[in-house]
């Protein structure tokens, strides 16, 4: 039997609730119990079945209302022409310096040899090349303390950052921590476009904020959110898919451990 990843919402939803939520507790437990990772055709089902069951715990109107929800907040359209001020701390002289920054974040060779300490040491007028410094130290697997002790550092001299902002609050949330900027009520009453202050970002800005929003939802364990965030994603920036996918994974992974504890309560 073959399972699309893509099928619409109401394609997972039961037509005789008792019998078939009866199938799939049964058949999932099936799946967990094989536990074969070599076999692609048993872990697709897993994922199918846990999403039939996670949809149908949760009820169509409730995933609508949080999906719903979530188009609304995403308002922003992506325009990579434009340096933003909230990258180039409103002096457009830097853009080209920018613009190489951002080509070389592709490969950690190239950003290596662009040397960013020294750089954001040059530039200190310059709260982005603080955060790639930040970015830099995560993706060279620098201890979190340390991580977060630049941040903190960082925040001090460019207390208003957003973007800053917004990646201590990923760090946090990883740390399984609260944090302070990101909250429910900033997700159900703000719109994107608020925080930005403007209706058009760069990608490197969308990508700052789904990626503090996917941690503060996974923090959560609120995978009803998480679910909504990636079909947000998928459906507004369908180029962007590949900078996301493993997130999309690791939310398809949520809701296998969800249903886990959906049927262990059974």
């Amino acid at each position: 039997m073959q399972y699309d990843d893509d099928l619409p919402i109401e394609d997972y939803i039961y037509n005789e609730p008792l019998k078939e939520r009866h199938y799939d507790i049964e058949r999932f437990k099936e799946l967990i119990e094989l536990n074969d990772s070599s076999n692609e055709e048993a872990a697709t089902e897993l994922l199918y079945v846990s999403k039939r069951l996670f949809y149908n715990q949760h009820g169509l109107e409730k995933v609508m209302e949080a999906r719903n929800s979530m188009l609304r907040f995403w308002d922003v359209d992506t325009d990579d022409d434009t340096i933003p001020s909230t990258m180039n701390s409103g002096i457009p002289e830097h853009d080209e310096l920018i613009d190489e920054v951002l080509n070389a974040m592709d490969d950690m060779e190239d950003l290596q040899k662009l040397n960013i300490k020294k750089l954001a040491n040059r530039y200190p007028e310059l709260s982005f090349l603080a955060l790639i410094k930040i970015i830099v130290l995560e993706l060279q697997e620098t201890a979190p303390a340390k991580i977060m002790k630049q941040l903190d550092e960082a925040l001090s001299i460019y207390p208003d950052d957003l973007l800053l902002k917004l990646e201590k609050e990923a760090q946090v949330n990883k740390l399984n921590k609260e944090g302070a900027f990101i909250t429910d009520a900033l997700v159900n009453n703000q719109k994107a476009s608020e925080l930005f202050k403007r209706s058009n970002i760069h990608s490197f800005e969308l990508m700052t904020l789904h990626t503090a929003l996917y941690e503060y939802f996974v923090n959560k364990k609120n995978v009803l959110q998480l679910d909504a965030l990636m079909f947000a994603s998928q459906t507004l920036y369908p180029e962007w898919e590949d900078a996301w996918s493993d997130k999309l994974l690791y939310s398809e992974i949520l809701k296998v451990q969800f249903c886990q504890l959906l049927v262990t309560s059974s």
